[in-house]
């Protein structure tokens, strides 16, 4: 059977991280559809309109436009909670949910009261200050946040370090209320990854339990579409809806 996955990236991130990963899905027939949110990759000029509705909307619209009925939809990191709101908007062309090294935002919750610690919240809220509005991490902070599986020189960290944008502050701001989400009953998936430092193994069995799952658990850092895309297609075409 043909599936339709349609993947959302997190934070500071665009639709190119999930460029090693595609080929792996449509090789075996399935198509795939990448999402860019409003402020990141070819749309970082739209950081001024970038919040969580601006991108569940991106979602439901990116779908729409793609004529997709029975998705498979992943998100990965911030993304988790971007398709969490997004379930709201789109339902019915909702066949699975992936939530990949994701946050899970319980009811009300926003990114940066209910995944940051204090003290990498506050750091946040001075960066964004400084930044004028955005996040800009130091290159060595990102490596040891998301790519430690890889090393500094490798190829594929070394294209992803140069494509990252800055990360709007609003969205990580915003608390959503996600009733609808909670009382929906679109099947669920979480995938841990257990050499994670963005979403530690701990933070991720919380949200696995969040979501009434058990995880499936991968080797991997923080983005195992780059390090382990062969290994994360197995995972996403053995899915049940």
């Amino acid at each position: 059977m043909t599936r339709e996955f349609v993947l959302v990236h997190g934070m500071s991130h665009g639709a190119w991280t999930w460029e090693l990963l595609t080929p792996y899905l449509e090789r075996r027939g399935h198509r795939v559809v990448t999402v860019e949110l409003p402020g990141h990759g070819r749309r970082a000029h739209e950081r001024a309109r970038a919040s969580m509705d601006a991108y569940a909307e991106a979602v439901a619209e990116t779908m729409a436009a793609a004529g997709v009925t029975r998705a498979v939809l992943v998100g990965h990191s911030m993304g988790g909670a971007v398709i969490q709101r997004a379930t709201e908007l789109c339902g019915a062309r909702l066949a699975h949910l992936v939530f990949l090294a994701a946050v899970v935002l319980p009811r009300g919750g926003s990114l940066l009261l209910s995944h940051l610690p204090p003290a990498t919240r506050a750091l946040f809220r001075g960066l964004a200050a400084a930044g004028g509005g955005v996040v800009q991490y130091p290159a060595g902070f990102e490596h040891a946040r998301w790519f430690t599986d890889m090393p500094p020189g490798d190829p594929r960290v070394v294209a992803a370090l140069a494509r990252l944008t800055p990360q709007p502050f609003r969205p990580c701001a915003d608390r959503l209320d996600l009733s609808r989400f909670w009382a929906s009953r679109v099947p669920r998936t979480y995938i841990r990854c257990l050499r994670d430092a963005a979403v530690t193994p701990a933070a991720a069995a919380v949200y696995a339990r969040r979501l009434g799952v058990a995880p499936i658990d991968m080797h991997t850092a923080h983005a195992p579409m780059l390090s382990a895309p062969a290994d994360l297609a197995d995972i996403l075409l053995k899915l049940r809806d």
